[in-house]
């Protein structure tokens, strides 16, 4: 695998499995996509249909999601995947689904610098898709359209704090039941 330049992250690229939201595992998508002969998942971060975040490829490597090119470059090279569970040409995301997104939109552009602007569902980019689905575009196109807000940066990051302290005490309460 490729190594990508952290400073050449400047887009959120969103993307849906294209199959059932509630039966689409992260592990079925790693073998699918091994299977096609990559090293790895190709997105890097992976929304079930509960709405849990879970990780895919690290962050410090070049995607496999999005291979059209911007400026000449692949748009691998400069992006990061997220792909959420769902067939959203058919079905609608999951609030939780679009709660985590966001979650995870506002953290990725505040830790990479990215704009707004560049928060792109697959099928805007160079791509004969539609991908990731015309149920989750307008989702898509109205975080993308809301003005920057940076006096909001503190309480988005309090809020992603409180998320993934809820999801670590879901987590520990999964640990007791076993």
């Amino acid at each position: 695998m490729i190594q990508i330049n952290p400073e050449k992250i400047k887009y959120l690229i969103i993307h849906h499995t294209a199959t059932s939201r509630d039966k689409t595992t992260i592990e079925a998508v790693k073998k699918y996509h091994i299977e096609k002969g990559w090293e790895d998942i190709g997105y890097h971060w992976f929304i079930n249909g509960k709405g849990e975040l879970q990780k895919g490829r690290d962050e410090k490597w070049v995607g496999a999601h999005a291979s059209a090119l911007k400026n000449g470059i692949s748009m691998n090279q400069q992006s990061l995947g997220i792909c959420l569970a769902g067939n959203f040409e058919i079905e609608e995301p999951t609030k939780e689904q679009i709660a985590t997104l966001e979650a995870v939109l506002n953290d990725k552009r505040a830790k990479f610098n990215i704009a707004r602007v560049n928060v792109l569902g697959h099928q805007e980019i160079p791509a004969s898709t539609a991908c990731p689905g015309k149920n989750l575009m307008p989702f898509i196109r109205t975080y993308r359209a809301r003005p920057e807000q940076p006096e909001n940066k503190k309480q988005l990051l309090l809020d992603l704090v409180e998320s993934i302290e809820q999801k670590v005490e879901q987590l520990k309460n999964e640990i007791k039941k076993l």
